[in-house]
Parts: structure tokens; sequence; C-alpha cells
């Protein structure tokens, strides 16, 4: 009997092995198949599409970057497998089914765990039935890419996917049912952003319905508006384990109802980031060593791979109003930073929130590099520094991590 059996091997079910694995217990890794193994982020989703997004600004053709990119993905999961084996943590493939909370079939093969963990992840969200609409990680895998675009859904997908056709040379059309892009954003951000996507040639138009439009005015359309859980044909139903709207419910420490069934990463509907994943998957190996972690998803950056990206961690300014936390905001665009002027960033802008005690609340981006500025600033915040801190590092001249200390300089 393992220690663990961990349903998916995406980054979620990685992570869990891995630390198991470390922390002395026995795991087993189950997914579908080696396609499916590294999960969407791998295959699908952020790899590739980053991949794609930073090669198409040098001019590359289609063809070239999805060759490119398979490679890309290739050789991440050759090397994630071989670590595995290295690591004597065992991968087996096939459809799993739960039979008790100890027991999963996995093509017709029992394997028994003391305990489970339930990391399968999401899928594409479908509004509209109609043959003509894809999803955004089917585009990906196309071989050739038509002229004009239709993309519903202007969250984090839906603007990344614009960028990238954006820099392909593409007609972009992005439409957004609700009153503004990015709705989980700082509008602040999303307006500025919003300028800065239409200057570039992108047509964004909120508060509007696919409904509007002949889909046949389009060479192809792309569902972005969100995602649903895996979460079904797994036995969880049988076994009694509590779903809210399908998602699997976990407490603090991302153990479900049923004491010894665990869960982590999007299936949990929290926050469906790959690196949260990651953290959740390591936290439900500690619990199963009986080392307690709770969970703790507070000030964990957020990053919109657009062109420019924009990040976010923490309060905003109307989120430390609404609490009545004193705070103050400390805000610039780049253009007075010379190394923005370096590397092509005169378009970024970044507002950080600082409570009265001159610690770090929060902080918004719009930069070429705001995922990286953005991770300098939750290492702030979740380690409690402040203005003093910051004001006081000596950092690399040019680069635009300077601007954090520059900033609070003024």
């Amino acid at each position: 009997m393992y220690d663990v059996a961990i349903i998916g091997a995406g980054p979620g079910g990685i992570s869990c092995a891995k630390e198991a694995h470390s922390l002395g217990l026995e795991a087993i890794l189950i997914d579908k198949n080696k396609e499916s193994f590294g999960g969407t982020c791998l295959n699908s989703g952020c790899i590739p599409a980053k991949f794609l997004l930073n090669s198409s600004k040098h001019n590359t053709s289609w063809d070239e970057l999805i060759a490119q990119k398979g490679a890309v993905v290739d050789g991440i999961k050759t090397s994630l497998l071989k670590h595995l084996e290295n690591q004597k943590i065992k991968v087996q493939w096939g459809s799993a089914l739960l039979l008790d909370n100890h027991t999963i079939n996995i093509d017709g093969q029992k394997v028994e765990a003391k305990n489970i963990v339930i990391a399968t992840g999401s899928s594409p969200k479908s509004l509209v039935q109609e043959p003509k609409i894809v999803f955004a990680q089917d585009l990906l895998n196309e071989q050739s890419l038509e002229d004009k675009f239709l993309i519903i859904g202007a969250g984090y997908i839906g603007v990344e996917l614009a960028s990238l056709l954006n820099n392909l040379g593409k007609d972009v059309l992005l439409i957004e049912k609700e009153n503004r892009i990015l709705p989980f954003a700082d509008l602040s951000l999303a307006k500025r952003l919003r300028i800065i996507l239409e200057k570039k040639g992108i047509k964004i138009k909120t508060g509007d319905d696919v409904s509007n439009y002949n889909l046949d005015d389009f060479d192809t359309v792309i569902s972005a508006v969100g995602r649903i859980p895996n979460a079904v044909n797994l036995g969880l139903e049988g076994l009694g384990v509590h779903l809210e709207d399908g998602w699997i419910k976990t407490d603090e420490f991302l153990r479900t109802n049923v004491s010894n069934i665990y869960a982590c990463g999007d299936v949990t509907g929290k926050k469906l980031l790959a690196y949260t994943a990651e953290y959740q998957g390591r936290i439900c190996a500690q619990n199963i060593a009986a080392k307690p972690c709770r969970e703790d998803l507070e000030n964990i950056p957020e990053c919109v791979f657009s062109v420019p990206q924009l990040a976010q961690l923490g309060l905003s300014s109307d989120e430390a109003a609404k609490l009545n936390i004193p705070h103050r905001v400390i805000k610039s665009n780049f253009l007075r930073f010379s190394s923005s002027y370096a590397y092509n960033d005169t378009d970024g802008f970044i507002q950080v929130i600082v409570g009265e005690d001159d610690k770090i609340l929060g902080a918004g981006i719009i930069s070429n590099f705001a995922a990286d500025l953005a991770n300098t600033l939750s290492l702030c915040i979740r380690n409690k520094l402040g203005i003093k801190e910051l004001r006081e590092a000596v950092l690399i001249h040019p680069t635009i991590s300077e601007i954090i200390s520059l900033l609070m300089q003024q």
C-alpha cells in the first residue's frame, strides 16, 4: 500500500509527488497517458502560450514557432519524467476510478493507498455551441493561422491571446460581456492596459456579446470564457466527497470532508494558476506526512502575460479603503526612469500601496517585466518588508527591477 496516490500529473500532482518523496513517503502518480502528462500548463497552457508569445516578437513564421514549441514541450516532459524515475517515484498511466477511499481502479488494475490526492485540473468552458468556435488551447496546436480573429472573453487567456495574434500581425477583435477587460483586475490598471492594447491595433468591445456578431465574418472564433473542474468520472460522488458547483471543496489543510482524501490545483476552484497548484501540492504532502501546514493564498502575485504585462498582488487602494486600512499610494509611470528607455518599457506604470507603518500592502504594475517586479514585491509583502528596506537596496543599473527601489526614494 502506497502512502499517497496522486491522481493527475499536472503542476499540482507532480509537485505533491516530489514533496512526498522528499518527506520519505512512498508515492504513486497517476495520469491518463504520456500525452497528458504535465497537465494543461505544460501541454497547452502556460509554457507553450508564453513561449509562442515571447518568440512571436522575433518575426518568426507560425509553422516555425509551432515546431519550436513542440520541441520545448517534449524536452521539458522528458526531463520531468526522467527526474521522477531517478527519484523512484512510480508513474502509472491509465484512467483512475475511486472504488473506496483507499482503492483506485486504474484501467482494471487496483492500487491501494493510505491517502489520495486529487489533482485533475480543469478544462475550458464552452458557453456557445458552434462548430466554428475553438478553444484558446486548441489554437496553440494549429499548424497554420488565418488572418481575422474574434476572441470571446477578455480575461487572462483572451487578453494574452490577443497580444500573441497582434504580434503576428493578425486582425483581432476582443469582446467581453462585462463593461471592462480583466474584470478581476484593479480598474485603473485595466483601463490603462486597454488603451495600450488598442494603440497596438487590437480592437476591443466591452459590454458586448457574441450573439451580436456574424461568425462567418471571421476566419477563426476563439472561446476564452473560463474553466470547469475535471472532477467527474472519478467516483467522488460515491464516496460522498463534497463538491460545490463541481469544484472539490477543501479545508485550510486542503483536506476534503473525507479525511484521507485531499485535493490541490485547479480542481479546488480557488486560484487557477500553475504555481498555486504547485504550492497546494506541497501542502497536501506535508499534511499527509503529519507536518501540519495551512494554505495561505493571500498576497500571491498574479499576472496577465499580455504585451505589456499586467501584474497585481496584495491589496488595491480600493480594497484597503473598504477595509478601513490607513494607507497611501506611491505611483509613477516609467518615463522618469532611464532603464525603461533601455528596454523599451516606456508604457510602464507602477503603484504601490503602503500602510501607515510603511509596510507594503499591495501593488499593481504594467510593464514588459511586470511578473518579475511582482515577484520581488511579493517577497517584500510575505516577509513584512517596507519602504526602508527597498529604499536602502542597492540594485543593478540599468534594470527594470531597480525602479522599485528608485520609486521609494521619491
